[in-house]
């Protein structure tokens, strides 16, 4: 009998065709749970990218043998209610270490050279007075930051952060630090990283400092003001991981009274957050919208290794990368 993959949202057509030559594939109206529950009755395979796959969207799926994570985070799928109902779980951990490394330094540089205040203050006529502009560019106090000889903090020493850190030391000749809790020290200054002691340690010492650990009850609001007090004034804030484990009523006040420098946000606590977001009426700060991994490298990555997850489980083949192995029992 031809087995049966729902996609909540379709995916790059490389990981749509390695789909198709193993089963019928079906692309949901749209990824809400209601729609999602009435289609998925039939359904062996479950693909999503960020959108929630609850305990009712897996009860429902009464022939449910896979659930795919388009992506690397887990904290959308109800991981306990696909272990009750012996779901397997894949996801992609591999696929975008370089498109979010990538978004993470740019976010960098970006905020060190002021590009957007200062494409600002050229568009609206502020230059534009008697001196040259080098001249004016000090007077008027839009003079920048080099990356070289500065501190990078990690929070979270996994994949990207690693990636970041190599890309730090060998072009920039920056100092990288992190914390994380479940690498021990040595494991991390394996990675070429400085171990800290605590998450504190690496706020007090980076200039810059980029986050990189999933959401899960334990790190839901890790950092807030008891954190982002302990920054430098002049330095910098990056979240290309989750949304909640940064408090955004903290980093907003911290932003406002210019206790930091500024902040590059990609992710927030409810995506997509609505137009009237606090941190959007501030200047130092740059927001993109869950951007850091579609890059076009990426997204066939992503693609192509959650079809080919999905289909190894319809095989009863085992995944490579399964995330529930408890539940495996082929």
């Amino acid at each position: 009998m031809t087995k049966k993959v729902l996609l909540t949202e379709a995916i790059h057509e490389e990981g749509m065709n390695i789909i198709r030559e193993a089963a019928e594939l079906e692309i949901a109206a749209d990824p809400g749970e209601e729609t999602v529950i009435k289609a998925i009755a039939d359904a062996d395979a479950l693909i999503v990218r960020s959108s929630k796959v609850t305990s009712a969207i897996i009860e429902a799926g009464k022939k449910l043998k896979v659930i795919g994570r388009h992506g690397m985070g887990l904290d959308n799928i109800d991981l306990k209610a696909a272990d009750q109902y012996g779901v397997a779980v894949v996801n992609t951990p591999d696929a975008n270490v370089l498109s979010v490394a990538e978004h993470v330094l740019a976010t960098m540089l970006y905020l060190c050279k002021r590009l957007k205040e200062v494409d600002n203050a050229l568009r609206t006529g502020e230059f534009d007075r008697p001196g040259s502009l080098p001249g004016l560019v000090t007077k008027l106090g839009y003079t920048t930051q080099e990356l070289y000889g500065k501190t990078l903090g990690l929070v979270g020493v996994g994949k990207i952060a690693r990636r970041i850190a190599e890309i730090c030391t060998k072009g920039f000749d920056m100092q990288v630090c992190g914390y994380d809790a479940y690498l021990a020290p040595d494991v991390i200054q394996q990675a070429g990283v400085e171990p800290c002691g605590s998450l504190e340690e690496v706020f007090e010492k980076a200039d810059f400092i980029s986050v990189h650990v999933p959401l899960t009850p334990g790190t839901r609001g890790l950092i807030g003001k008891k954190q982002l007090d302990l920054m430098k004034p002049t330095a910098f804030l990056i979240n290309s991981a989750r949304g909640g484990v940064v408090n955004e009523d903290d980093l907003y006040q911290a932003l406002k009274e210019k206790s930091i420098a500024g902040a590059a946000v990609d992710v927030f606590a409810q995506e997509p957050p609505g137009k009237n977001h606090p941190l959007f009426t501030l200047d130092n700060v740059v927001v993109t919208p869950h951007i850091a991994a579609m890059t076009d490298g990426a997204l066939v990555r992503m693609a192509r290794d959650v079809a080919e997850g999905v289909v190894s489980v319809l095989r009863g083949e085992r995944p490579k990368y399964l995330v529930n192995p408890r539940i495996w029992k082929i």
